[in-house]
């Protein structure tokens, strides 16, 4: 009887968290595409600044992604640290999600050199 309600808890949660998931994936998106809608019509000077900007979130992303990837290298060495593998899959789970968040930044960076560029060459 246990087993059976366990067994239903844990599908009824996996359900709620692949909706949740879903959702997510779908929200950012809408939110790329908002994004470049209210980005139109800039100058060339604004584009290069927004690009500038970007590079420094950016770079600031590299260096924290890097900084974790180091901090898993030091768990993977020495696993007696961290024996249950909790700190080093917590790491790995934001490393990859930084890495999510900077592959939008250089997209968006490579955007605002392609407007750029666009608006040099009509001019």
């Amino acid at each position: 009887m246990n087993k059976e309600i366990f067994i239903s808890f844990f599908l009824v949660g996996m359900l709620l968290s692949l909706s949740q998931f879903v959702l997510a994936s779908e929200n950012s998106q809408e939110q790329n595409s908002s994004w470049k809608l209210e980005t139109q019509g800039w100058s060339i000077q604004d584009h290069m600044a927004a690009a500038k900007d970007k590079e420094g979130e950016a770079q600031s992303l590299q260096s924290r992604v890097r900084h974790l990837g180091e901090r898993i290298a030091h768990f993977d060495k020495k696993p007696h640290f961290d024996p249950k593998g909790i700190h080093r899959n917590s790491m790995k789970l934001i490393a990859s999600t930084l890495t999510g968040e900077l592959n939008r930044l250089n997209k968006e960076i490579a955007w605002h050199f392609r407007q750029a560029d666009h608006a040099k060459l009509t001019e």
